[in-house]
């Protein structure tokens, strides 16, 4: 019972993390990178792990059109989503750099740990939120920083704004490792009492009655 628990804690927030309103209210861009520049990643892709080739600092990234920013949006969210193929059976690592009008924004990396080869994957990451001046024009844009072991099919970004909100999925999401602690210290604190009370039971049917 105990490991199926663990199971669930493990499998829900996956299932959670495409879950729009965990990145704001209103979805106020959304763009396709252009194929012509995936092409360019992906042979660099290859090259390198031939190891020759480009660095990906040497092809440039994308930025989209203007909008102009509300104050009444922030904070407004960068995300990324990638659908991409495993080469090889190995770690699929992308990260990818967001840009507000040319300054760089914060953004964890995305990856699937042993992926198989032929593996189509979506991934998906979000930047840290960004309060953005009223009325102020911002081109967001992306560039690929490093990637191994995978082919990009489509790479989609969206502006988001407003702050996201949070369901109780999120919340276990974030909180799953300290309850699946917590759930591991209390089945071997139990194993421990209830491994004590062997020998003292033992003891009281061993023990010969008194004349």
């Amino acid at each position: 019972m105990a490991c199926l628990f663990l199971m669930l804690l493990l499998a829900v927030p996956a299932a959670a993390q495409d879950g729009p309103s965990r990145y704001g209210k209103t979805l106020v861009r959304s763009y396709e990178l252009p194929a012509e520049l995936l092409d360019q990643y992906n042979e660099a892709v290859r090259s390198q792990a031939a190891g020759s080739g480009p660095a990906m600092a040497d092809i440039k990234g994308w930025t989209g059109p203007e909008f102009s920013a509300s104050g009444a949006g922030n904070p407004y969210t960068v995300v990324v989503k990638m659908l991409g193929v495993s080469l090889d059976n190995d770690d699929l690592v992308a990260r990818w750099q967001p840009y507000w009008a040319g300054a760089p924004g914060s953004m964890q990396g995305m990856g699937e740990a042993g992926a198989r080869a032929g593996e189509r994957l979506q991934l998906v990451v979000a930047s840290a939120a960004e309060n953005l001046e009223d009325g102020r024009l911002v081109a967001p844009g992306l560039r690929l920083e490093v990637a191994r072991n995978v082919r990009m099919e489509r790479v989609r970004l969206e502006v988001w704004s407003g702050a996201g909100e949070t369901s109780w999925l999120d919340l276990l999401m974030d909180w799953w490792p300290l309850l699946g602690g917590a759930v591991v210290w209390v089945l071997l604190f139990l194993y421990w009492r209830h491994d004590r009370r062997k020998p003292a039971a033992t003891a009281d049917v061993d023990m010969p009655a008194e004349k």
